[in-house]
């Protein structure tokens, strides 16, 4: 069980990007491929962790998708963002810090969430308001660190 978890969470993020990087959909569209992704990113984090209680799990997927709550607005303005506009301030470690007294699990998933962002698209900027420079790292170290997620999870299944 584990081990199909592990792969389909590996093949959500490939196909995810794969659709994002070839087709480069619409802003609206590009999130049905976006958020599955970052809840597959948490899930590979998710398997590597220590056993969890179920209310905790549920919190930390959530909490992976709790920084994009910043679409909503954003999704009803006329006007939509490209791909290539920068993420906004929301995404910055300053936007855990009052998630954490609240949810800690909620502030562990933005963390995985932040993962998946500085190694896809324009990165985010997770130092605002000491800079607003958007910090990011090459995509093949992104998904190597995926693959090596999965990789664990999968010889952990099989020990």
């Amino acid at each position: 069980m584990r081990r199909a978890a592990a792969l389909g969470c590996l093949a959500t993020v490939v196909a995810a990007d794969h659709v994002l990087r070839r087709r480069k959909p619409r802003w609206l569209v590009a999130g049905l491929f976006d958020h599955p992704a970052h809840v597959a990113t948490a899930g590979l984090i998710l398997m590597n962790l220590p056993p969890r209680p179920p209310e905790w799990i549920k919190a930390y997927l959530a909490g992976s998708l709790l920084p994009d709550v910043d679409h909503i607005p954003l999704a009803l303005r006329p006007a939509h963002p490209s791909l290539d506009d920068p993420r906004p301030m929301s995404h910055c470690l300053l936007a855990i810090v009052p998630v954490v007294p609240l949810n800690r699990a909620a502030a562990a998933g933005m963390l995985a969430h932040f993962a998946r962002d500085v190694g896809v698209g324009t990165g985010a900027p997770l130092l605002w308001p000491l800079t607003r420079r958007s910090l990011r790292i090459p995509y093949r170290a992104y998904l190597a660190g995926c693959l090596i997620l999965a990789g664990r999870a999968t010889l952990v299944d099989g020990l």
